[in-house]
């Protein structure tokens, strides 16, 4: 089975790593959000991309939730000496990708081929796209005004309460050829358990047209009214949505054929069904790797099953 999965950088880069324990390299796509990319210093940090290839490469850091493991921050403190902002934390050998990705961008190649020349680099086998090649970024407005993503997430710690966003650049923005070609010849688009509105909106804003709604299964991010990690129920609450398996269901219904909801949502079985979408019950909470590979095999096994 060809999968392609649509994929932020907390649950969906997760099920990445369980999806690829057990598929073919050849059989797996990951597109991953770029809307959350941001400068710094010069250099383009593409958070979500950077999650996937490190926890595909077996080095992202799970005690902090970002960045290398056991990585070093010399950098950042003669940055901080030199009376720059350090508020958003960019670890020694986290600055030696983005130098290089940065450097391969200036050679001229696309984010895609510099993101494929970096998992060559980590010995990735499955392929990873970001969604476009042109730069989409995700602004938040606020109460104090609009900021951007990582102003928002990072700097301000999530805390200003979320009255819009606006994908910059998204007019002119285009799917990466390579994403394309994954989702079309996939037989099966998989939506990972990523934040709605940051992780996979941006994603399907410029991919979505793509999408064969038969084949998309959306797996939920929200277990029993709460989210595991992240802004998600707080963010779809400020944006007056029903932060429940329900409201995710009802946001991706007309994308997504199927569902995949946390056995704690079991009442919200035949409510779901009504809209038309396919529901499959499972225990969608990850732990640790071998909660990745079980939630990974069971989701294709249903697949598999599903009409």
């Amino acid at each position: 089975m060809k999968v392609a999965l649509l994929s932020g950088g907390t649950g969906g880069a997760r099920l990445a790593t369980g999806l690829a324990a057990i598929l073919p390299p050849d059989d797996l796509s990951i597109i991953a959000n770029t809307g959350d990319d941001e400068e710094f210093w010069g250099l383009l940090v593409s958070p979500d991309v950077d999650a996937i290839l490190y926890r595909l490469a077996g080095v992202f850091n799970d005690v902090t939730g970002f960045g290398v493991r056991n990585d070093t921050f010399h950098a950042q403190s003669m940055l901080g000496l030199l009376g720059e902002q350090t508020w958003f934390q960019l670890g020694d050998r986290d600055i030696g990708m983005h130098l290089l990705r940065a450097s391969l961008l200036r050679g001229g190649m696309r984010l895609t081929e510099a993101v494929a020349h970096l998992a060559q680099g980590f010995g990735i086998g499955v392929s990873v796209f970001p969604m476009s090649d042109d730069p989409v970024r995700t602004r938040i407005t606020t109460d104090s005004g609009e900021l951007s993503m990582q102003e928002w997430f990072v700097g301000q710690r999530c805390a200003p309460a979320v009255r819009g966003l606006r994908l910059a650049g998204i007019e002119s923005a285009r799917p990466a050829p390579e994403a394309v070609t994954a989702v079309r010849g996939a037989d099966a688009v998989i939506i990972g358990p990523s934040n709605p509105l940051l992780s996979v909106d941006p994603i399907l804003a410029v991919l979505g047209d793509e999408l064969d709604r038969e084949r998309v299964t959306v797996v939920s991010p929200v277990v029993g009214g709460r989210s595991l990690k992240g802004p998600t129920v707080s963010m779809l609450r400020d944006m007056g949505e029903e932060a429940t398996a329900l409201g995710v269901a009802r946001r991706y219904a007309g994308t997504a054929a199927t569902i995949v909801i946390d056995r704690d949502d079991w009442a919200m079985l035949e409510p779901i069904r009504a809209l038309g979408m396919h529901a499959l019950v499972d225990d969608t909470v990850m732990d640790g790797a071998a909660g990745e590979v079980r939630l990974a095999a069971s989701l294709l096994h249903a697949l598999m099953g599903v009409e």
